[in-house]
């Protein structure tokens, strides 16, 4: 499940539970529609991962396929608030070394 807010030229995505094999295509649909439809509105976009409960691989990929294409519209990406499980799978992939997390 995601939920995002915009407020003052960032676009908030919140990712919730498992993101796996099963509930990245829907992820990917949603945020890619969302990124596309207020790309005016926003210069920064964060996704929130302190709901995570599961991440594989295919978290990895949704999160770099949104990266390249946030990247390609000249938008600044962070990560807030990682949960234990979601801060593991960022740290072992190297994601932290090219998406800052929010303080």
């Amino acid at each position: 499940m995601l939920n995002y807010k915009l407020n003052k030229g960032t676009l908030t995505v919140s990712l919730n539970g498992d993101i796996d094999h099963a509930s990245a295509p829907g992820m990917r649909v949603f945020m890619d529609n969302l990124i596309k439809k207020e790309s005016s509105l926003y210069t920064r976009f964060v996704m929130d991962l302190s709901r995570v409960t599961f991440m594989d691989s295919t978290a990895v990929g949704l999160i770099m396929g949104r990266y390249k294409l946030l990247k390609s519209l000249g938008k600044a990406v962070h990560f807030a608030e990682p949960s234990a499980v979601a801060d593991k799978v960022l740290k072992v992939s190297g994601l932290y070394t090219i998406i800052n997390t929010l303080k």
